[in-house]
């Protein structure tokens, strides 16, 4: 069995080091992370929620409020309730429609979070409240105050609820709860940040800031008036008949299961799990890649790095010849080598080699007749028939060829592609195998002819 390199052996050390005392720190800093997630309903600290869930404890009792991570839409009953703050998952919004329309009650405090598919379900839109607003705390207009916006019960008791950036919410049609003003002279209008109205026998609250029920805020008093007044709400009968159902609180990145109203099939499962791809790649571009997910991609991409040096750092290369002592084709010389390479070529036209052979022809003719030129092809046949350079029947053999080459120059010149396809190697090797028993036959009568002179 082969030994593995030296250098990788020891890159295999350091990477197995380098894991055993990061990893377990990335496993702590993540468990950190997830025990300090804003609006946690077991967290005490200032952003948990724990006293909002320990305030609905006592107001509804027990047994009838449950915090929660998961949801299972199927057990849900017409007399349950749900407050959801700032979800971070896309929601099931035909379970939680069907779930209203039956009875059950939605309060949904969300300003940033994943809810904007459930309130354009409803026809709602978020929009920013006013930058000047009439009151605030410390001056700050990221801290407005809100006064209620109309005879609603969770406003009863409620003269100024402090909200930490809200987010506004526009529907013409639903009854106004909570209004943060705008200052006078500003010249922008009045924001609503909380809205409600029926959805079949249930009911439906939407709330722009879900900071109003955390821990810290809580300790206004009109805060946690408010915070009370929605969980009574929640848990109010109603005109149908009583509600002693269930109230159920989950925050953040809560999962929901099943689904309400409606039988498990493969299309929800489908929905289901394509919510959870949104999810994904909705947080990638709000928080970019996860940390796991970074460290491992550095590994790779480290890994990769390592692999390819490894594979190419002893590499020989094919040796290449410099440019100058490579042969040159004959097709790129000139003279007469480089002109019969191009016209044997596989890609030339036949036609120009029936020209070139026309070309030698009457030059070697008129080189017979002892002409300074080429004369027209009937002059020149008259001439070799005066001079009996060749007999009657090779005049008429030569006439034929030469009408020929001239047809086949007439394509040349009129670019005929398909017309020149058509000559073949057949074709050349015919002519050329015509014109030189003719010639041969002139050579020898003109060598006759000059021994008839000399003697």
């Amino acid at each position: 069995m082969s030994r593995s390199p030296a250098w990788l052996v020891a890159f295999a050390r350091v990477f197995v080091t380098f894991l055993t005392l990061t990893v377990p720190h990335l496993s702590v800093a993540s468990a950190a992370e997830e025990a300090s997630e804003p609006f946690d309903v077991t967290g005490a600290n200032w952003e948990g929620a724990a006293d909002f869930v320990q305030l609905a404890r006592r107001e509804l009792g027990d047994a009838r409020v449950t915090a929660t991570a998961r949801i299972d839409l199927s057990h849900l009953r017409p007399e349950d309730s749900l407050i959801l703050l700032h979800p971070e998952k896309s929601l099931d919004i035909g379970s939680l429609t069907r779930f209203m329309r039956a009875g059950g009650r939605v309060i949904l405090l969300d300003d940033y979070g994943r809810a904007d598919g459930l309130l354009r379900h409803f026809g709602m839109e978020r929009i920013p409240t006013p930058r000047h607003p009439k009151d605030s705390v410390r001056n700050d207009p990221e801290l407005p105050i809100a006064e209620p916006a109309g005879p609603h019960p969770v406003v009863t008791d409620v003269r100024r609820v402090v909200t930490n950036h809200p987010t506004g919410i526009k529907h013409p049609d639903l009854s106004p709860i909570l209004v943060v003003q705008a200052a006078l002279g500003s010249g922008e209008p009045d924001v609503l940040v909380a809205v409600a109205g029926a959805v079949g026998q249930g009911r439906l609250l939407a709330v722009g800031d879900p900071s109003i029920v955390m821990n810290s805020m809580l300790r206004y008093a009109d805060n946690r008036s408010f915070a009370r007044a929605l969980v009574r709400y929640a848990g109010e009968d109603d005109t149908w008949g009583k509600r002693p159902g269930r109230l159920y609180i989950a925050a953040g990145d809560f999962a929901e299961d099943g689904v309400y109203g409606s039988e498990d099939s493969l299309f929800t499962d489908l929905g289901s799990r394509l919510r959870g791809i949104d999810d994904v790649l909705a947080g990638i571009r709000r928080e970019g890649l996860p940390a796991w997910a970074l460290y491992i991609f550095a590994v790779l991409v480290g890994l990769g790095v390592v692999i390819w040096v490894g594979a190419n750092a002893g590499r020989v290369h094919r040796p290449i010849a410099p440019r100058f002592t490579r042969s040159i084709p004959l097709i790129a010389q000139g003279g007469i080598a480089g002109r019969a390479a191009m016209l044997a070529a596989p890609r030339t036209s036949r036609a120009l080699a029936l020209l070139e052979l026309k070309s030698a022809l009457e030059e070697e003719t008129c080189g017979l007749l002892h002409l300074d030129q080429v004369p027209a092809h009937n002059v020149l046949l008259e001439q070799l028939a005066e001079a009996r350079l060749l007999e009657p029947e090779a005049i008429v053999e030569l006439r034929q060829l030469l009408l020929r080459m001239a047809h086949v120059e007439t394509l040349v010149l009129s670019r005929s592609a398909s017309a020149m396809s058509k000559i073949t190697d057949n074709d050349v090797m015919a002519a050329a195998h015509t014109i030189r028993n003719l010639l041969e036959r002139a050579r020898t009568r003109a060598r006759a002819n000059m021994d008839a002179v000399l003697t």
